[in-house]
């Protein structure tokens, strides 16, 4: 990953560097996110192909578990 130093290095290379950021930062308020963010989602893209958000996979309580914390005197929520 290139940092701002090793880009302002090189001159030429400056330039298209704070576009590149301005848009970013731009991207990342309309969508909500923190820049960061936004570096991760593109590097997940380069590294996968893919620009669809992940499919998060859930939590789910089974029924054994509801009744091991009947059991146990828990308090839940069903």
């Amino acid at each position: 990953m290139r940092t701002r130093q090793m880009v302002a290095k090189r001159g030429s290379s400056k330039p298209m560097l704070l576009r590149r950021e301005s848009r970013l930062r731009a991207v990342a308020e309309v969508v909500g996110a923190s820049e960061r963010t936004v570096w991760r989602w593109l590097e997940q893209a380069k590294a996968t192909g893919r620009v669809e958000a992940p499919v998060r996979r859930g939590y789910a309580v089974s029924d054994g578990v509801w009744e091991l914390l009947g059991e146990a005197g828990g308090m839940f929520r069903s």
